[in-house]
């Protein structure tokens, strides 16, 4: 009986957050030490994704005290999310949605569960961008299903899968410019660059941060913070920072996943 009631007070309390279009957004930006000529805003170069084919995909409603913001994150086991730092900083309660595709719609395949239980990694920095990482405990184990399964982790074997292609996904905006979600989840595959492509850009980097191109006017933006970078159905990096507006040929950046395997271990049951 008491199983029932908490089960019913976390659906009210979902039930009474705000919608998600009157939310804020949570980002982190870089300022580049390189300019690139003439820049433009553009549409980031991604595709709508066939539905549920990305079954580990979370979308984020995150509370404080005094405001609202949305991000993205990534199931990692039954019972835990995985997001980036800065969407889980200062958060009271953060709603996860799992197994959606049209966030806007009250999908049969969806489940919502409302947590507050966040931690954000001890010595996460958004001045410096660095530990950009967080976990959410789940209030109970998520219902696995084909719409919804949790992502492999990687390996710690020093690899820096520079060259290689990875797929990034998330509501976020499609162009720089705009204002609003993609009512439907979006991915964009991207070519992951060397640590020096990247600090040619940004300057000097933590080197538990990697990079993919912007090179074809394809990355991520406003909205996608938090949520995965994928090679083969293994998580390599969370959506950490870009520039604003999401300018074409600037790099995207993401915590890199293997530099915090220990981590993640201490802090959930993955």
């Amino acid at each position: 009986m008491k199983t029932a009631v908490v089960i019913l007070a976390l659906v009210a309390l979902a039930t009474a957050a705000p919608k998600a279009t009157k939310l804020n957004f949570r980002n982190l930006y870089k300022q580049p030490i390189k300019p690139l000529d003439k820049p433009v805003p553009r549409i980031i170069g991604g595709r709508e994704a066939s539905p549920h084919s990305i079954p580990f995909q979370a979308f984020l409603e995150v509370y404080s005290s005094s405001e609202g913001w949305y991000c993205g994150g990534s199931l990692i086991s039954e019972n835990y999310v995985l997001t980036a730092g800065h969407c889980g900083d200062g958060a009271r309660q953060a709603q996860v949605t799992l197994g959606a595709h049209n966030i806007q719609q009250d999908e049969n395949t969806q489940e919502v569960q409302t947590s507050t239980d966040v931690t954000v990694h001890e010595r996460y920095d958004g001045d410096l961008i660095i530990n950009d990482i967080a976990v959410i405990k789940l209030p109970r184990s998520a219902s696995l299903s084909d719409a919804i399964q949790p992502v492999a982790l990687p390996r710690s074997d020093g690899d820096t899968y520079t060259g290689d292609t990875a797929r990034a996904s998330g509501w976020g905006l499609t162009d720089g410019q705009g204002n609003s979600i993609s009512p439907v989840l979006n991915y964009v595959d991207l070519e992951v660059i060397s640590q020096r492509e990247c600090e040619d850009v940004f300057g000097s980097l933590e080197s538990s941060i990697l990079c993919t191109s912007g090179a074809r006017g394809t990355g991520t933006c406003s909205g996608d913070s938090g949520g995965p970078l994928v090679i083969d159905g293994t998580q390599i990096g969370v959506v950490s920072f870009g520039v604003q507006y999401c300018l074409s040929g600037y790099p995207s950046a993401y915590t890199r996943v293997t530099s915090f395997l220990d981590w993640i271990t201490r802090n959930t049951d993955v």
